[in-house]
């Protein structure tokens, strides 16, 4: 097996959602030297970089990341190609023809909008879920649902969230490097930190792939 990283490396000073007002810096405190080594501190939001949201971050009452079962964070993946990195739009439910959600635990989404990482664009728009997709997928019994956008939502909408949370869905959102991977046959694996009671965490994002798939 291969394992394909699908992860967004935090960086000082990086661009974040606009109204995120979160400090965000890597502190050095000390470094090597006579008699001394490399200790640092980290200072941001947790929905940075790369991340989880839980049916909390929406849903008063539901379970946060120190909750949720550890099984709810890895499981077999489907990524579906659905745009071009230059022509953000709706994503629809014909998006998933053809695709069995039954058999799958989480549906990733390549827009191709990583691309624009680390840019003033990518925080200015993006392709997200309608809401007929977010009901196909929120009652098609998936763990989660990812995309490689800042959100499942445009800027100032929530319907998608609205419609993931109550059926106990975990959101990854700022992915990475899904174009590496193979339309199925992979394991995600999204492990946030044990945070008490806190409704999102950065992720370090893998795809465990077969030698044997072939990307399409």
């Amino acid at each position: 097996m291969k394992l394909i990283d699908l992860t967004h490396t935090i960086i000082p000073g990086m661009p974040q959602w606009p109204d995120d007002r979160q400090p965000l810096d890597i502190h050095r405190h000390s470094l090597h030297g006579p008699g001394n080594h490399m200790s640092s501190s980290l200072e941001f939001g947790c929905h940075v970089g790369t991340h989880i949201d839980a049916p909390l971050h929406f849903l008063a009452g539901q379970p946060g990341m120190d909750i949720l079962p550890v099984d709810r964070f890895v499981g077999k993946g489907v990524v579906i190609r659905a745009g071009d990195g230059e022509s953000p739009a709706s994503i629809g439910p014909e998006s998933c023809e053809g695709v069995d959600l039954k058999a799958i635990d989480f549906v990733l989404f390549d827009t191709g909008w990583d691309r624009h990482w680390g840019t003033d664009r990518y925080y200015s728009e993006w392709s997200y879920l309608s809401v007929e997709l977010a009901e196909l997928l929120a009652g098609a019994g998936l763990k989660g649902v990812g995309l490689d956008t800042p959100s499942l939502d445009p800027f100032d909408g929530q319907a998608a969230h609205d419609i993931c949370a109550p059926a106990g869905m975990i959101n990854i959102e700022n992915l990475a490097n899904l174009g590496a991977l193979p339309r199925e046959g992979f394991t995600l694996l999204v492990l946030p930190l044990k945070l008490e009671g806190t409704e999102a965490s950065p992720v370090r994002a893998v795809a465990i792939v077969p030698y044997h798939m072939e990307i399409v």
